[in-house]
């Protein structure tokens, strides 16, 4: 898993994933900009945080971890819980608890593997800050041992926590007894004896309603299934789901774009760049694919608004002197090859931005 941040991630690409229990997706947008960070809907190379929000997804039907926490951990991109994130933006006390315990000994106390305690620290279900967890922490993990043991599944349990919420605020399965009724049901002992979550006695626990993260979720499922069908139809309605997170149409337009059918995928594309303005990976593959097409003035403009969101994008930078260089606007080329060896200086694409500039230095010298 990536290494949990300590320091405020406002003041870098912040994605999320799962659905957030504290408020709405585009509030926590919102929230972001304000600290002077980029949100995101999907996860990149770049990203600096993921948020995964407590509502019990990004969990698969399976109750597998989601395509994005894969990558979180694949990218070394840092992983915080939607209580870390609240704590940052300064809508949550933060915990004091004393944190004595590592990963390892959280394990060996409860009998889970590795993999798990960092599978349930990104959940939410146990709180590890810089690596190091509370006696909380043990309670919950041993909790969640059994739990596990006894057939429920993760999905399940983190469902059923949402639910059980509802009706005890701030539960947290520190403060709980939690056992299995079924492996779809848990039960919850309370003063008065064991009830179900909601306050009663045996009743299983209901699928969770639709939610746009579930379906974006399955939708990438299905694209990585080749289910594109199924793909296009999940992507296209969590965009009317949720028009203001652009990562369903950012997906839908690299996908359509593969299909070749390219004046849907500069719609889709288009509808990303208009949810978030700043997302500068949707401009450049926008522009990217009108630069396939030829359409080389509508190509430069959006490059340039991949450029106004992230200066410092090399791909963008190195694409947009390519294209300069072709059409003999050697001053534009040069300028992009310069800016491109300031953050590259020792790759073969360095080496190629070398020779760019090199013959627009030329050519610009020549007519003069």
């Amino acid at each position: 898993m990536g290494s949990q941040p300590d320091t405020s991630p406002f003041q870098r690409s912040v994605a999320f994933t799962g659905r957030l229990a504290s408020m709405k997706r585009e509030e926590a947008f919102a929230l972001v900009r304000k600290q002077g960070g980029t949100p995101r809907g999907g996860l990149s190379k770049t990203t600096g945080v993921l948020v995964v929000g407590e509502l019990g997804w990004p969990l698969l039907p399976d109750g597998q971890p989601s395509k994005s926490l894969g990558l979180a951990k694949s990218y070394g991109v840092a992983i915080a819980s939607e209580r870390q994130f609240l704590e940052w933006a300064g809508k949550a006390i933060p915990d004091e608890q004393v944190r004595s315990y590592s990963a390892g000994q959280i394990a060996s106390l409860s009998g889970l593997p590795g993999e798990a305690i960092e599978q349930l620290t990104a959940f939410g279900l146990l709180d590890g800050r810089a690596e190091r967890y509370g006696f909380r922490d043990v309670t919950a993990a041993r909790q969640l041992a059994e739990l596990l043991r006894s057939g429920v599944g993760l999905s399940t349990i983190t469902r059923s926590l949402h639910a059980i919420r509802k009706w005890l605020p701030g539960a947290a399965l520190s403060n709980l007894r939690l056992y299995p009724s079924s492996s779809d049901a848990i039960l919850v002992e309370q003063m008065k004896g064991r009830t179900d979550k909601t306050g009663q006695f045996v009743l299983p626990v209901g699928e969770a309603n639709e939610d746009a993260d579930a379906l974006f979720e399955q939708a990438q499922a299905a694209e990585e299934a080749q289910d594109i069908e199924t793909a296009q139809r999940l992507y296209r309605k969590v965009m009317r789901m949720e028009p203001g997170d652009p990562a369903a149409a950012f997906n839908l337009g690299n996908l359509l774009r593969a299909l070749g059918q390219k004046v849907e995928a500069e719609a889709a594309y288009r509808a990303a760049t208009k949810a978030e303005p700043g997302f500068a990976e949707a401009w450049y593959n926008l522009a990217d694919m009108l630069d396939d097409q030829g359409q080389c003035d509508k190509a430069v403009a959006c490059f340039g608004r991949a450029l106004d969101a992230d200066p410092d994008y090399a791909d963008a930078l190195f694409n947009l002197g390519l294209l300069h260089q072709r059409y003999d606007r050697h001053a534009e080329a040069a300028a992009c090859w310069r800016r491109y060896l300031a953050l590259d200086k020792d790759s073969d694409w360095a080496s190629r931005a070398r020779q760019g500039l090199k013959l627009c230095e030329m050519q610009i010298t020549h007519s003069s």
